[in-house]
């Protein structure tokens, strides 16, 4: 019940359409109360030969008719726009929460998993707020008003008719537990199908490559299997649950009343209009919302999962944030302090153990070391996707902890080795690096990442749509487009993240002068295991197990003939021979 009444705290702000709906709800209850009256008013007439104008309850039925329909007519129009609109705002919050939220929580949760939460999750809501409601005030309003006619017409009989309610409530109580705890089940067994759906069709090519489609389709029937299984249980549930309050309502009462009000007729106590209407009173305006009401206590039990998966996400806190001090970062010059920074993910295991480093503006620092040695990491930190454990890091004499986030973020470029495109144009996909940048802008980026001439060679050229991640495009194109990307945001410090790995020789040559260009005068950050990036680096780390084992240049550290030079022995010995002959060919 808690999360109900805070989802009632949700819709409250759209009182105007719910005064509304409560008064056209009230109209069109008490429009359904007449019929049963003129019922019993026609049928005593009828029995006792009494003179009545058929004309005048051929009126009275249609009256309440057309009245009838024009208000349930404005009741659907006034519930279905409550139920869209929040709908939208709903799905707008979550969205707009989760972009708050810090890298971790989307590294620790599916993708699949959080458009669920987005899309299915409120659609379930949107079911409960369109229709549940709006049923749980009308049959309230109905019941309140049948019991007192029914008491008046005839307390004895109303008393029988009302007998059957422990049934009821013994039914509710026997199925609700069972209900509740499947839609739970239901609920996590949706997710885990989603998340592995998304991923896998995300993942096309290597499940293409490894021959893997038979099996990726049975997994995938597998899991619908199940959840078709406990779908069906549901379902079997809920219909065992409406069937059996259906039988005591329309069976069992309908039968009570018809024997008590027979023999009252008999007796001369009750005319049989009023049996009748008795009867239309007890199975359309008791029996029957008490059963609407059963079924939307099932409704809410099957959205109580949606619920709190809508909650647990809005009650999820960003572990990164701006403190209520913190402000805007000015234009910065790019100077990078890391001063003894400690870093752990999970408590007790350090991934960063006290790294010192002093980055004067515009020098490009190469970051080098194995996989797992903290490179990543340094660089997460450097744009607060993290706050440190323990030390500080500066930017021109600015804690990090200090400034805004979005000051911050905007003065640093990052271009990744998986590069991000979005499934929509060319242009558009170079514009997200500044949104209000001007389309001979664009066009500019394009030029400086020596990608303009590909785009003018498309059919549409820069409006040609790219496709899901960019799947139209090379490998290389895609890089040269995040490239450009961040040419356009200007940034004062630039990362790249193993930004040039997935491109052959003749690529890289193309875009390598972009880079040197677009470095000069920025502070840059580079992770490369190209020998190319990183010979011409003002500044090389050597990372190990998260500390920094060797600091310099190129050839300082071959003389050293440490750690980076077994490294450069290793890895990049062969690299230089090759380029070396390649530029001796030319």
């Amino acid at each position: 019940m808690r999360n109900f009444f805070r989802l009632l705290h949700e819709v409250r702000r759209y009182w105007k359409v719910l005064l509304l709906i409560g008064v056209l709800t009230l109209m069109a209850a008490a429009l359904g109360l007449p019929g049963p009256l003129i019922v019993k008013y026609l049928v005593d007439h009828l029995v006792n030969r009494q003179p009545f104008s058929i004309f005048a309850v051929f009126c009275a039925l249609v009256g309440v008719a057309i009245a009838s329909g024009l208000v349930g007519f404005a009741l659907t129009m006034s519930v279905t726009y409550l139920g869209q609109r929040f709908k939208l705002d709903m799905r707008r919050k979550l969205y707009g929460h989760m972009q708050t939220l810090s890298l971790g929580y989307f590294e620790k949760n599916q993708t699949g998993k959080l458009m669920s939460n987005i899309t299915n999750d409120v659609a379930t809501l949107d079911q409960l707020i369109g229709g549940g409601f709006v049923t749980l005030v009308s049959d309230l309003v109905t019941l309140t008003a049948v019991l007192i006619i029914i008491f008046t017409m005839n307390w004895q009989l109303a008393l029988v008719g009302m007998s059957v309610f422990p049934f009821y409530i013994a039914n509710y109580l026997l199925h609700i537990g069972k209900i509740k705890s499947t839609a739970d089940d239901i609920r996590e067994e949706r997710d885990v199908m989603l998340g592995d759906l998304q991923e896998k069709l995300a993942g096309a090519l290597v499940v293409k490559s490894y021959a893997k489609e038979r099996s990726e389709v049975l997994q995938f029937v597998g899991q619908n299997r199940s959840l078709l299984n406990l779908n069906v249980r549901q379902g079997v549930l809920g219909t065992r649950l409406w069937t059996i309050a259906e039988f005591i309502g329309s069976g069992l009462g309908v039968a009570l009343i018809l024997w008590f009000g027979g023999r009252q007729v008999m007796q001369g106590n009750l005319s049989p209009g009023a049996l009748v209407a008795f009867v239309s009173f007890i199975t359309g305006y008791l029996y029957g919302p008490i059963l609407r009401l059963i079924q939307l206590n099932d409704q809410i039990a099957r959205t109580n999962a949606a619920l709190r998966r809508i909650f647990a996400t809005l009650d999820t806190e960003p572990n990164i944030k701006d403190r209520p001090d913190a402000i805007p970062l000015p234009p910065i010059q790019g100077a990078v302090r890391y001063e003894n920074v400690w870093f752990e993910y999970e408590p007790g295991q350090p991934v960063l153990k006290g790294i010192n480093l002093d980055i004067k503006p515009g020098m490009m620092v190469a970051l080098v070391g194995q996989s797992g040695s903290g490179k990543t990491t340094m660089i997460n930190l450097l744009q607060r996707h993290y706050d440190v454990t323990e030390g500080r890091i500066t930017v021109d004499g600015y804690d990090l902890r200090d400034v805004t986030l979005l000051s911050l973020r905007k003065q640093v470029g990052v271009v990744i080795q998986e590069t991000i495109l979005f499934n929509t144009t060319i242009r558009e996909n170079i514009r997200y690096g500044r949104l209000e940048a001007t389309d001979e802008e664009v066009e500019e980026a394009a030029r400086a990442a020596n990608i303009a001439h590909v785009i003018e060679g498309l059919p549409r050229g820069y409006d040609t749509r790219i496709g899901e991640e960019g799947i139209k495009l090379s490998g290389g194109e895609k890089q040269r487009l995040a490239i450009a990307r961040a040419i356009l945001s200007d940034p004062r410090i630039l990362i790249l993240d193993e930004a040039t790995s997935a491109l052959d020789s003749e690529t890289e040559t193309l875009i390598q002068e972009a880079l040197e260009h677009l470095m000069q005068g920025r502070t840059s950050f580079v992770i490369a295991h190209r020998l190319s990036t990183i010979v011409k680096a003002d500044l090389i780390v050597v990372m190990e197990k998260g500390v920094i084992r060797e600091m310099g240049s190129h050839q300082e550290l071959l003389q050293q003939g440490g750690v980076y030079a077994g490294l450069y022995n290793q890895q990049f010995k062969v690299a230089l021979d090759a380029i070396q002959t390649e530029g001796a060919a030319a």
